[in-house]
């Protein structure tokens, strides 16, 4: 009879033999990865959570984070090596983002390293991807200004800064596979540089900006990247975009120059089929917001100088991505989407031919101001 009674408890004694004490692992919190002489090169950020845990401030005297690196023939390999040279047991349950090199896009190692990752249980689909040119053990120690929790960084937290600027729209895992393995095939990557424009006691401070886009196809891999203004096209045929801004050049005003926010944009794709050739329609509607004082005409000035010039940022991403044969609107994907036996009949390797006439009509309506203050005329 004491042995019946016994026996429960050994059971509940048994469940706690194989689990982990927390203060005993590493926590990767950041990976960089890169390719060289036919290696595999991982950079790993160690994030010290006892440093930041209890205050988004954390202790400016710790150590936020480390980088190791790491070489292997396959990405396991690297993998297995950063092991080595680790006193505990390493967690990625925490991995917040991924930095890819130019190199490792340019060798079309993106794809198979992602397949590589999703395979283990402890990641997440939700896992932050970008692109850099920069040293990656350099990028992987940048802390946010006035030294906030590494944590809360713009790569870890890109929603953040998203919705105040929207000009850069951040990928995860789950949305990059999904555009590389739907047509037209192509990925859009935020390209991440190091920045000096910050500055503290002690001299510059190095934080994250988003450049531009790169731009990756699941076949032949690195296609190009969108860089500086080249880049302010997509923002405007995407509804994903949350808060932008427009500047134009406005001679009625008093100030050569006059900036206004964009609240919301709403662009329309409509794919059209002619004489053997596939053509778009595009339609944007945008809700600006403005605090200048103006009269009924100069208020419609405005309203057309903006038009104009989101509809030349428009023109301008479009021709530059022509120049890496790069569909970055996702046309493609709209025949695909919205007539599928056309798409059938014109694509090739999964995209259709574009060229500067692909577009052919392009029209950008400001349908409503916002704070807008009329005078009498």
């Amino acid at each position: 009879m004491k042995k019946l009674l016994f026996f429960p408890l050994l059971l509940l004694l048994s469940g706690c033999w194989d689990t982990n004490q927390a203060e005993r692992m590493y926590y990767i919190h950041g990976l960089g990865m890169d390719y060289k002489d036919e290696q595999f090169v991982i950079y790993a950020q160690i994030v010290a959570f006892t440093n930041i845990a209890k205050s988004e401030q954390p202790n400016p005297d710790a150590t936020q984070a480390e980088v190791g690196v790491a070489k292997g023939r396959t990405f396991d390999e690297a993998f297995f090596n950063l092991y080595q040279s680790m006193d505990e047991r390493v967690f990625l349950g925490h991995l917040r983002y991924v930095v890819f090199s130019e190199n490792i896009a340019k060798e079309n190692k993106v794809e198979p390293i992602i397949d590589s990752f999703i395979r283990y249980r402890e990641l997440r689909y939700t896992t932050w991807a970008y692109m850099s040119d920069s040293p990656l053990d350099e990028v992987l120690l940048i802390t946010p200004i006035i030294n906030k929790s590494i944590t809360l960084s713009k790569l870890s937290d890109p929603l953040s800064s998203f919705s105040q600027s929207s000009r850069v729209q951040p990928i995860q895992f789950r949305e990059l596979m999904i555009q590389l393995n739907e047509p037209s095939y192509e990925a859009k990557i935020p390209f991440v540089e190091m920045s000096e424009n910050w500055s503290k006691e002690d001299g510059p401070d190095p934080v994250y900006k988003f450049k531009g886009i790169s731009i990756l196809n699941r076949d032949s891999g690195f296609k190009g990247n969108l860089l500086g203004d080249d880049i302010n096209g997509v923002q405007w045929l995407t509804d994903k975009t949350k808060r932008s801004d427009v500047t134009v050049k406005w001679g009625e005003s008093r100030e050569p120059y006059t900036t206004t926010t964009v609240d919301e944009v709403h662009p329309e794709i409509t794919p059209v089929v002619t004489n053997n050739k596939v053509q778009f329609d595009i339609n944007v509607k945008l809700v600006v917001q403005t605090n200048e004082i103006l009269d009924r005409n100069k208020l419609n000035s405005l309203k057309k100088e903006i038009e104009q010039q989101v509809k030349k940022e428009i023109e301008q991403t479009y021709k530059a991505s022509l120049q890496f044969d790069s569909d970055v609107y996702r046309l493609s994907e709209v025949l695909y989407r919205k007539n599928v036996k056309a798409w059938k009949e014109y694509e090739k390797d999964g995209k259709i031919p574009l060229d500067e006439s692909t577009i052919r009509k392009l029209d950008v309506e400001l349908v409503k101001v916002k704070g807008e203050r009329i005078t009498s005329d």
